[in-house]
């Protein structure tokens, strides 16, 4: 019908742009790709049961299974500043490359101890790596108003990944023949597999677009984040790595402490929800003001481990599933697409990871304490305060929703901004 009015109306060149295709060969590769790294680091979501194994607490589970993110806040700015300098492709390679070798050390590890958290801290300084550069280059390859829907795909192909896998992995700890110890080493030996494959699909990833002329160096981390904007995108990242560390870091112990049931019930609840949700309804993001999307998924994720300070039966973890995977689903595409586009061309890496770290910081510094409360008192408790840091920060964010550059809070489908805040950037001007 379009041709028949074609010489009497001109085509919405906005229009024309929400319609360009988002499954692009690359774009289909770095799916496959971010299936397999979740896939991999789904299996490390049982350490805490071969850390109990060997006698560990709950301390301890929270000290090893934080090491991952203290390395991610040693290499997270780094990160950034060569996703700026050297390339998005380049970093996604290596650091998944690191990621297999990485992840196959823990099957030498001889119990729970020094040499187990520096391996893990090792894999997570280079999921850093992958994770920072492939966020990036989804932003950058994607249709440009379709940017919070291609983030959102993206992580849906990880949380598919967390949904089958932890159930593979869990039916493997039953069947497999050998002892408890060495039916771990089998599972860390499948998820280092998931690794090498990711790292080599890895290499067929096409070559970053040349760097446009006259762009400037990107400038210090230091002065990016001194932006007002930037703290205000770090804050809801902060308190949300505090609710994430809190359910993956402790679910499996949570549950066989608690005898509530398997924990694959909650992986899938969480993981599927998330994964249909942002199958469906991904394009939302880009058409909503995003501060909301903001709001609306700390508040779930908040209610969610609420909900789960009174769980009792194995139903329950489905219901947690639900309300903490619909505060996932949202919040990583809005806070991504907010960050990038407030950021300008020269700052996008370092903006990127700087908004990361928060998540990277608090799951760092919170999962040993969360552990010692959970040890001192129980995981009910654990999860009323992890619960209440959310809404303290909710609260927060609240008081600077003038901060965010008015392109980046709404982008309809034909490109039309509708808010009238004051514009700003982070680090600079948007270009």
């Amino acid at each position: 019908m379009e041709s028949l009015f074609s010489g009497s109306r001109q085509r919405d060149p906005g229009a024309a742009a929400a319609e360009e295709p988002l499954y692009k060969p690359d774009f289909v590769r770095i799916l496959v790709i971010h299936f397999l790294v979740m896939g991999s680091v789904a299996i490390y979501y049982f350490l805490p049961r071969y850390i109990r194994l060997d006698g560990g607490n709950e301390f301890l589970i929270g000290l090893i299974m934080g090491a991952p993110f203290t390395a991610a806040v040693l290499l997270r700015l780094p990160a950034g500043s060569w996703i700026d300098r050297f390339g998005k492709r380049n970093l996604i390679s290596r650091g998944l490359l690191a990621f297999a070798v990485t992840s196959a050390l823990p099957v030498l590890a001889q119990g729970a101890g020094v040499y187990l958290f520096a391996v893990r801290a090792l894999a997570g300084g280079s999921v850093t790596l992958y994770f920072t550069a492939s966020v990036t280059f989804v932003a950058d390859t994607a249709p440009a108003k379709r940017r919070a829907e291609a983030i959102a795909v993206y992580g849906a192909a990880g949380f598919m990944a967390q949904a089958l896998v932890p159930f593979v992995a869990e039916w493997l700890l039953g069947v497999l023949p050998f002892a408890p110890v060495w039916n771990y080493r089998a599972l860390f030996g499948l998820a280092a597999l998931c690794g090498a494959l990711s790292a080599a699909i890895s290499l067929s990833l096409g070559p970053d677009a040349p760097r446009p002329e006259g762009i400037p160096a990107p400038d210090p981390w230091h002065r990016v984040i001194r932006n007002r904007t930037m703290l205000y995108l770090f804050i809801p990242s902060l308190v949300f790595g505090a609710g994430y560390a809190s359910i993956f870091n402790f679910v499996t112990d949570f549950t066989q402490v608690k005898h509530i049931g398997a924990p694959s019930w909650f992986f899938i609840s969480y993981s599927m929800v998330i994964f249909l949700l942002r199958l469906t309804t991904g394009r939302v993001i880009d058409r909503v003001d995003r501060r909301l999307g903001v709001v609306f998924s700390l508040s779930c994720l908040a209610l969610g481990l609420m909900y789960a300070s009174f769980s009792t039966r194995h139903w329950d973890l489905l219901v947690i599933g639900m309300l903490t995977g619909v505060g996932h689903c949202y919040i990583f595409p809005t806070l991504s697409s907010l960050t990038y586009d407030s950021s300008p061309v020269h700052n996008r890496g370092t903006s990127m990871a700087l908004y990361m770290l928060g998540s990277d910081l608090s799951a760092m510094l919170v999962s040993p304490v969360l552990g010692r409360v959970a040890e001192v008192w129980d995981y009910y408790v654990m999860y009323r305060i992890s619960a209440f840091l959310i809404l303290a920060g909710l609260a927060f964010y609240a008081t600077g929703w003038r901060h965010h550059h008015p392109r980046a809070v709404r982008r309809s489908a034909r490109g039309r901004n509708t808010m009238r805040s004051p514009a700003r950037a982070v680090g600079g001007r948007v270009k």
